[in-house]
């Protein structure tokens, strides 16, 4: 199976991916770091380093020697920053537009599916009408939709991260996109890095807290 990624990061989603058994064929990413990390982590993957509103999603599947609809997952994590309660929050921020090359993209690979994370403050306040008007745009597409704000921290990882999870399945395949079942479980930070006496929140609050407790997010600012 076969994915690509659009706003890539170092690739934390791929390897994701990777270890339940797809192939990264194509990433995408701006930042340079990002790029050669990622080029680094997938060393077989192509990995584009550039502005993403002026590439051609044809070129990518044509360079892998695959055709429209053959993709089976394409993977993206849109900039959040201009959605997260940890920032401004401006309507008009620019980097908010970029939601809408997921959708380009999709329209012209045609994957079999697609996976947006990004985060749950497009849920709140005045971003809602920007996420009614994704969602809206997206259902009108030949996929079958569905969303949810889903907690790392129920799904076997001892971080509580909050994000917003959209996927779309293509209507020929008569499936529903299924989200993983939630597990009340959870693992604190001790129960997988040994030897360590405490950690902190660092950029919000330099509170020092126990081994027996979950990790924060990590913010960009340490």
């Amino acid at each position: 199976m076969k994915f690509g990624s659009l706003f890539c990061g170092c690739g934390g989603s791929s390897l994701g991916y990777t270890i339940a058994g797809f192939k990264s064929i194509f990433a995408i990413d701006v930042n340079d770091i990002a790029s050669k990390t990622y080029s680094t982590n997938f060393p077989e993957t192509l990995v584009i380093n550039k502005d993403i509103t002026l590439l051609n999603p044809l070129d990518l599947i044509k360079s892998n020697n695959i055709e429209v609809g053959e993709l089976d997952l394409l993977d993206s994590s849109p900039p959040c920053q201009g959605f997260s309660v940890a920032g401004k929050r401006i309507l008009g921020d620019q980097r908010n537009n970029l939601f809408f090359q997921v959708k380009r993209f999709i329209l012209e690979l045609q994957p079999k599916s697609f996976i947006i994370e990004n985060v749950d403050g497009l849920l709140k306040g005045q971003m809602k009408g920007i996420f009614n008007n994704i969602i809206e745009d997206l259902s009108s597409l030949n996929y079958r939709i569905k969303w949810k704000s889903m907690n790392s921290l129920y799904y076997g990882v001892p971080q509580s991260r909050q994000r917003l999870i959209i996927m779309g399945v293509r209507n020929d395949l008569n499936k529903d996109p299924v989200f993983p079942e939630h597990d009340e479980h959870i693992e604190f930070i001790g129960d997988v890095i040994k030897g360590i006496d405490f950690h902190s929140r660092g950029q919000f609050d330099r509170k020092l807290k126990g081994v027996n407790s979950f990790a924060y997010t990590i913010t960009k600012t340490p």
